[in-house]
C-alpha cells in the first residue's frame, strides 16, 4: 500500500499515519506479508509523557527490541514457531499459527530519550515517552556568526 497518499496524523510532538487504510483490510491476508504482522498500539497523551501500549500475545521479553533515534520511535519482535520432530507426524487439517515478525515506527519529537522505559507484563507492551520540558523545547539555540 502506498503510504504517502494517505493523510498524516499530528500532534506537536507526535507525528504518525493515519492507519484507517490499512485497518480497513485486516483480516485479508497478502500472500507476500504472510510473516508479517502490524501490532495494533494505543497512544495516551498525558502532561508529562507519552505512553504506547500494544499487545504482543505469545512473544518473549527477550525478542522484543524498542530503540529511539533521530526522533523515531521504533518497535519490533518476533514470535517463533516453536517445532519439534514429533510435529512432522501430525497431519493438519488448517495451520495458521507461524512464526512471525512485527514493527512499527512512530516520529517522537522533544522527548527525553534517556527517560524512556519499556515493560512488558502478561503479554502487554508499555513504553513511556517522558516529554522534554516546554520551556527547554521553547528556547533556540544561538548560532554565533564568525
Amino acid at each position: 500500500m502506498m503510504k504517502g497518499l494517505f493523510p498524516v496524523v499530528t500532534n506537536s510532538d507526535f507525528v504518525f499515519p493515519d492507519t484507517i487504510f490499512d485497518n480497513f483490510f485486516n483480516g485479508f491476508e497478502n500472500p507476500t506479508e504472510a510473516n508479517y504482522r502490524v501490532p495494533q498500539v494505543d497512544i495516551e497523551d498525558t502532561d508529562k509523557a507519552y505512553i504506547l501500549t500494544t499487545d504482543l500475545p505469545g512473544v518473549a521479553k527477550e525478542d522484543i527490541n524498542v530503540s529511539y533515534k533521530d526522533d523515531v520511535l521504533t518497535l519490533t519482535a518476533k514470535h517463533e514457531e516453536k517445532k519439534d520432530e514429533k510435529d512432522d507426524k501430525k497431519k493438519y487439517i488448517r495451520k495458521e499459527r507461524s512464526s512471525h515478525t512485527f514493527c512499527r515506527q512512530f516520529t517522537v519529537r522533544n522527548i527525553q530519550k534517556d527517560g524512556i522505559q519499556a515493560a512488558f507484563k502478561d503479554g502487554v507492551l508499555t513504553i513511556t515517552l517522558p516529554k522534554e520540558d516546554p520551556k527547554k523545547v521553547a528556547e533556540a539555540h544561538r548560532i554565533e556568526v564568525k
